[in-house]
Parts: C-alpha cells; sequence; structure tokens
C-alpha cells in the first residue's frame, strides 16, 4: 500500500469517527451542564465537633444520607464528596428551590416523642431559659439536658422554651418509614410514620399508660413530636394506639411535609454538620455565563481560523480543517463519557483550540525553512512532520503530565479545567499530526499545492539557501 493510499484509509477512518462524534455532540444541548452554568447551590459542611469517636466513619455515613435526601429531591447529577476531614461538599446544579434544598439536607432530623408532663415549667425565650440553667448557650447545657422550642402551633398560643432533662419516650432510631399525605377530615397536609416491631411496642405501651392518666386526672395527655429540638405538633392522647402507625399535624403546607417525611425517611445524621461556605447561582445568572463563554469561544476560534488562513494561506485552510475535526471529535468524547462542562472546563477547552494550532504553527514553520533550503514541496512536507514531531510531542506531553496532576491534586473546577486540558492536547496532538499530514498527503497531487505562494511556504530570493552549500547562506 502506497503513502496516499494509506493516508485515504486514515481519513477515511477519521470520517467515520466525525460520525459517531457528531452523534454525541450535536445538538450541543444534550451537553451536562455544571452548577455555575445552569444555575443551582453549592455548599459546604463542616462537623461541629470532630472530637466525637468513630469520627470518620460517621463522616461516611453523613454523606451516605445526604446522597440519599438528593436524590429523593430529584436533582440530576449532584456531587456530594468529602472534602478533607470534617467538610462535605454538596453541589445540586438546576435546583429550583436553593433555600428548601439547604433546609432539607442540613436538618440533623432527631426525631423525639416526650409526654409533655416531663416538659417542665415553660419559659418566654431562650435567654431566660439559658440563664435559669446558668449557662451562656445551648451547647454548654449539661448532659442529658436539651433545650426545646415550641413554636406558636396548635394548643400553643405562644413561643415556649423548656429545659428538658427526661428521656424521650421514642426516638427516630424505632421509626420504619414516612410519608407525606392528607388528613381525611379536612384535608391538610401531614405526615403518617410508621415504626418497627420493637417501635410499635413501645409507642402502645406509653399511649397505653398516657392515656389512663388522661383518664384518672381528667385532663388531656399531648405527646409532643420534636424534630431537632422542635415540637412538630403535640396531638392528644385518647387511647392505646396499637399497629405502629403515628402521624405528624400542624399547620404544614404540602412541601413542608414532603421534606419532612423525605428527612424522616433517610434517618437522622449521625453527626451535627453547619455550612461554613454557601453560594446560591440563579439559573438567569448561569445562562448569561454559559452564552458568554460560548461567544468567547466562538471569537476565539474565528481568529485562529483568520490568523492561520492570512498566514499559512491553503496551508491555513487545512489546519483549520483539522481543528473543525478536532472540535468535533473533542466535543463528542465529552459528552459520549459523560464529562459535566463548567465555566473552568470551557475555559479548558478554549486554551486547547489555542494550542491545537501549536503543532500546525511549528510544523508549517519548519517547512518553510525547507522549501527556503532549496526543497521541493512533497520533500519539506515530509522533513517538516518528521523534524518538528519531536518538539510538538515534547510540548504536547509536558502539558499532559501537568494536566494529570492537577487532576489528581486538585479538587471542584480545577479538576474540569484539567480534564478537558488533558484530553484536548492529546486529541489536538493526534489531530494536527495525523490529519494535518494526511489531507496534505492526499491533496499534493492538486495543482494548488505545488504554489509555494497559496501554500504560504515562498520565501524570498535572497533567503533561499543553496543545498550545495550544506544549509549555509
Amino acid at each position: 500500500m502506497s503513502r496516499i493510499q494509506r493516508d485515504v484509509v486514515i481519513l477515511i477512518i477519521v470520517a467515520i469517527l466525525i460520525g459517531v462524534a457528531a452523534y454525541f455532540a450535536f445538538p450541543v444541548s444534550k451537553t451536562k451542564l455544571g452548577l455555575d452554568l445552569q444555575g443551582g447551590l453549592s455548599v459546604i459542611l463542616e462537623a461541629k465537633d470532630p472530637s466525637i469517636s468513630n469520627f470518620s466513619s460517621k463522616m461516611d455515613r453523613a454523606r451516605e444520607i445526604i446522597q440519599s435526601r438528593v436524590n429523593k429531591l430529584g436533582v440530576a447529577e449532584p456531587e456530594i464528596q468529602r472534602l478533607g476531614d470534617s467538610k462535605i461538599s454538596v453541589q445540586l446544579p438546576g435546583i429550583d428551590n436553593p433555600e428548601e434544598a439547604m433546609e432539607v439536607i442540613g436538618k440533623t432530623a432527631l426525631l423525639q416523642f416526650f409526654d409533655v408532663n416531663d416538659f417542665g415549667a415553660p419559659y418566654a425565650s431562650e435567654a431566660e431559659a439559658l440563664a435559669a440553667a446558668s449557662v451562656a448557650s445551648a451547647d454548654d447545657l449539661p448532659e442529658g439536658t436539651q433545650l426545646i422550642f415550641w413554636p406558636v402551633r396548635g394548643d400553643a398560643t405562644h413561643d415556649q422554651y423548656f429545659l428538658v432533662s427526661a428521656e424521650p419516650a421514642l426516638t427516630g432510631d424505632m421509626l420504619k418509614d414516612a410519608q407525606s399525605s392528607f388528613e381525611q377530615l379536612n384535608n391538610n397536609p401531614k405526615v403518617d410514620m410508621q415504626f418497627t416491631s420493637e417501635g410499635a411496642e413501645v409507642f402502645a405501651q406509653v399511649t397505653k399508660r398516657m392515656a389512663e392518666t388522661s383518664q384518672i386526672t381528667g385532663q388531656d395527655q399531648l405527646l409532643a413530636i420534636v424534630l431537632d429540638g422542635v415540637v412538630e405538633s403535640a396531638p392528644r392522647v385518647l387511647g392505646e394506639i396499637t399497629g405502629g402507625n403515628a402521624e405528624i399535624t400542624g399547620k404544614f403546607t404540602r412541601d413542608e411535609t414532603r421534606n419532612l417525611a423525605l428527612v424522616l425517611q433517610t434517618g437522622a445524621l449521625p453527626i451535627e454538620l453547619q455550612p461554613v461556605s454557601k453560594n446560591e447561582i440563579g439559573a438567569t445568572l448561569g445562562r448569561a455565563a454559559l452564552d458568554q463563554a460560548l461567544v468567547a469561544g466562538l471569537v476565539g476560534v474565528a481568529l485562529i481560523i483568520v490568523f492561520m488562513i492570512a498566514y499559512y494561506r491553503l496551508l491555513g485552510v487545512v489546519a483549520s480543517i483539522a481543528l473543525f475535526v478536532y472540535a468535533v471529535l473533542f466535543l463528542g468524547i465529552l459528552n459520549a463519557v459523560g464529562v459535566t462542562m463548567t465555566l473552568p472546563g470551557i475555559a479548558g477547552m478554549i486554551l486547547t483550540f489555542g494550542m491545537a494550532v501549536d503543532a500546525n504553527v511549528l510544523i508549517f514553520a519548519r517547512m518553510r525553512d525547507e522549501v527556503a533550503a532549496g526543497k521541493t514541496i512533497g520533500a519539506a512536507t515530509s522533513a517538516g512532520f518528521s523534524k518538528a514531531f519531536r518538539a510538538v510531542f515534547d510540548c504536547n506531553m509536558t502539558t499532559i503530565i501537568t494536566a494529570i496532576i492537577l487532576f489528581w491534586a486538585a479538587s471542584g473546577g480545577v479538576r474540569g479545567f484539567a480534564l478537558t486540558l488533558g484530553i484536548g492536547v492529546a486529541l489536538s496532538f493526534l489531530t494536527a499530526v495525523l490529519v494535518t499530514r494526511s489531507l496534505l498527503s492526499v491533496l499534493s497531487g492538486w495543482k494548488l499545492f505545488q504554489n509555494r505562494r497559496l501554500l504560504g511556504l515562498h520565501v524570498p530570493r535572497a533567503k533561499v539557501l543553496s543545498p550545495d552549500k550544506g544549509g549555509r547562506s
């Protein structure tokens, strides 16, 4: 097989690859967009007390619970990962209600059931309750004592605070499942709960005791349902409740009961987390950033093509064709692999467009030197590619190694930049060398490609070197 035949086969294979890549690449709307391009919520949660026992395993469990909650929210392409020892990064692209999502993912979900008779005396404010306990904050309360807030809800006519040292009658550990539904009587939203077999037995005992107390004293007995230190509801206990079912009712919206049920389904976080960084990006702002990035990329590519054609003429046209091949293959690979595109990723992609023609510039400059030395266009092309290959290879390999190190050592947007940079440089090296050389080989028989001036390889006669002088003028 002759060299031209081999180059034709290469171009046919490239054409097939372009077709496959175009299937994944177009329309461009199929590309997955990151949080900074479509809007959403980015938050970093940090553990309040890293000194607790089994801290690392509890952080892993907390990440799994947050992942489960996010999945139930229906967020597409979320990214939840640990940062260092005590932090968890949560990236929620495309979220419609960041505040609602933040409340769901960060809720501790410590569910407790108390006999209201165990609450003791109420306090009008948190400061008054803490002063009664002789502490400055709730974190300083003695072990076994907790501050419970009862807001204006149900029978409560005003906000109240309680210092509770009694053990809860039941806890969320005994909960099996929870769903959002509606009351039959007035169709108000509520949360239905189902206990485990152990929880059902304990719940029956507690409600039986409270019902008997109500019959003896003639006073209503209330069972306070407390979530993260806040009384969500306090229903009256009129009799023993068997079957392991209970409900939370109150002045809830449909979304509130749905989110409450979601949190109860996934269980309590094993460790208390607090947000140390939160960034909300609106969909409009994300779209504007995407449009600006695309305009910058198109302008950059257009300027590259104009420069190459103006300076290298037909060789510039060939380089521009190779650049188009590179762009289609690059976008197709990113979409096929499922890479989520971010602003840093687009920056890496735009950078590789410029680097994609670097190899052609080196090769074409070497070809011009060979023509200046008196070689024919065919010989200059062969010598230009072979002599420039080492420099092109070394330049691209150093960039690829840098991208690999960045991807391994960095996180977030920097990794996106490193990924697109590494893939782009490797692909641009193949297209700049393989596609450009094959195109020039196949087109070399055309009369236009025998004209040094049209190829941009002409040099002033005074600078043409004589071969018989060993390449010296």
